[in-house]
């Protein structure tokens, strides 16, 4: 796709949510093995320190917005993107896509029960899903074990929720051997969907506050933070090197 905005030398496809939906019906459809990324500050910050991750994100077939930060830093590049797509409502709208077509999914990440959890919650609300679960903690044995449950479900959707930059590069190595059409490094998303933890306000996703929110329901994630401003800084030394 040739409408993209690059930020700190990461591509990012300049899309809105709907236009992404209709891009991955193409890909359903395409035969092939297709990697969607969602970029945010901290996932930037960590590809200008890791090449394989940076050339992992700039060759994967869709790369979506998911931070009010990057809308940010695009108007600060003298650019502009459409939208914020979210890594928790790209999964919604694909289950809700999912129920009426018949596309089967397969839940890959987190502690043991969460993304099984998951799949209970979503049951009542998309009845017609086929959802296959496994958690995110891998030796070679259960590796072989999910390899093979994936390729024999013919899975159209694989989720995998193992962070960054673990489920990128276990994506890249095993998607197109998969035969999978869709591939999503998803996160934290896995925790939402089961319930252990909760979204932002509206209020505070709309004053890109998200961040502060999942800092209050998880302490030990301040470590992290430190690439906030980081980011903020790069692509302010950035603009300045454009002018």
């Amino acid at each position: 796709m040739e409408n993209k905005v690059e930020i700190l030398g990461v591509e990012i496809d300049n899309l809105t949510i709907q236009e992404a939906l209709g891009q991955i019906e193409s890909f359903l459809n395409s035969g092939q093995a297709n990697l969607i990324v969602t970029p945010n500050p901290e996932m930037i910050i960590k590809a200008n320190y890791d090449q394989q991750l940076k050339k992992i994100l700039n060759s994967a077939e869709l790369a979506l917005a998911d931070g009010v930060g990057l809308l940010l830093a695009a108007k600060m590049l003298g650019t502009e993107l459409k939208e914020r797509i979210t890594g928790v409502e790209l999964v919604h709208r694909l289950l809700k896509l999912g129920n009426q077509t018949g596309l089967r999914f397969y839940f890959l990440g987190s502690e043991p029960g969460v993304a099984a959890q998951a799949k209970e919650n979503l049951q009542a609300q998309y009845p017609k899903l086929m959802i296959k679960t496994h958690h995110g903690y891998l030796d070679r044995r259960l590796e072989e074990q999910v390899i093979a449950e994936i390729k024999a479900n013919q899975i159209d959707v694989l989720l995998v929720g193992m962070g960054v930059p673990l489920q990128e590069k276990w994506l890249n190595k095993y998607l197109t051997s998969l035969q999978v059409p869709v591939g999503i490094g998803v996160g934290g998303v896995f925790d939402v969907l089961a319930g252990n933890k909760r979204r932002a306000p509206v209020v505070m996703q709309k004053f890109g506050l998200e961040w502060f929110f999942r800092l209050l329901q998880e302490p030990s994630r301040a470590g992290r933070m430190v690439a906030i401003p980081e980011f903020v800084l790069k692509v302010l030394r950035q603009r300045l090197k454009n002018k």
